[in-house]
């Protein structure tokens, strides 16, 4: 909320994309607004312009968890009826996760990601259909084609991780080039070779990839230009590297046992109901 309140004051001042927050430290500044990425502290900020700063946090959370489930929704009705993509919808943007990162964590730009996850598999899905639409099953219209669509529709979304959170993107990222390598090992071993229908959707998300990067780039070639201005050793102090945060680590922290406790039971209990799920689902 610091950050929201420092970007609508320079707002006011005539600064339209903020580089350094001034009130940050008791008034020592910090580079800030040069590695977070503006998705979220530009929503924040909008919030708080317009609404009292007591009720912009919850707004955030609702518009951010319904733009979740809008996307869920969304990807769920390629292969469900309405009210079970409801359902799926309503699970995905509630589930425990979420309601932990906006109860304990208030790691906003984490949470405005999860929007998009829906949204680059949706995405995946569509790059690697056949160049045809599928007819429309009430109205009959021919089947129309995608063409570069698919590819666009990707760019666009990995372009609106990098500008979310720099951590979800690489995810979002990795996701993606394995995914695409999922899809393509099937496609390869329905046709029984590496033929243009297989490296075609391969060659169009890579494309995705750098479209999307180059979309972002106002945002990260400074970033990464700019790293040399920060200590980035302390990005990774005790506590916060990797091999401090798998599943039920503990190291000399109270605090961070005890939430590293909570995370690793709440990701526990989603695999298991994932495992759950597709067993029940095979059986049923």
């Amino acid at each position: 909320m610091f950050s929201w309140m420092e970007v609508l004051g320079q707002w006011k001042d005539g600064i339209a994309y903020p580089r350094w927050a001034a009130l940050a430290h008791w008034g020592y500044g910090e580079a800030r607004f040069l590695f977070y990425p503006p998705a979220s502290w530009t929503l924040g900020a909008a919030l708080g312009a317009t609404l009292p700063w007591k009720m912009v946090p919850g707004a955030y959370c609702w518009i951010v968890l319904t733009l979740a489930g809008a996307a869920m929704y969304r990807l769920a009705r390629e292969w469900l009826p309405a009210p079970d993509a409801l359902f799926a919808a309503v699970f995905y943007a509630l589930n425990p996760y979420h309601l932990l990162i906006v109860y304990w964590r208030s790691a906003y730009a984490e949470l405005l990601a999860a929007a998009l996850l829906p949204l680059v598999l949706l995405c995946l899905l569509r790059l690697n259909e056949p160049a045809l639409d599928k007819p429309d099953s009430v109205g009959g219209e021919e089947p129309r084609k995608r063409g570069f669509r698919p590819t666009l529709w990707l760019s666009l979304t990995l372009a609106a991780a990098w500008l979310t959170n720099a951590p979800a993107a690489l995810m979002i990222h990795y996701s993606t080039a394995g995914l695409a390598l999922l899809l393509a090992a099937r496609e390869a071993a329905r046709e029984r070779s590496w033929g243009p229908r297989t490296w075609r959707p391969l060659v169009r998300t890579a494309l995705a990839i750098l479209m999307g990067a180059g979309l972002a780039s106002f945002y990260l070639l400074p970033a990464i230009y700019e790293q040399g201005w920060i200590n980035l050793s302390e990005v990774l102090s005790p506590g916060v590297r990797p091999q401090d945060n798998f599943l039920f680590t503990t190291i000399a922290d109270p605090d961070h046992n005890r939430f590293n406790l909570l995370v690793s039971t709440v990701a526990l209990a989603e695999i298991g109901v994932l495992v759950f799920a597709i067993w029940g689902s095979r059986r049923w």
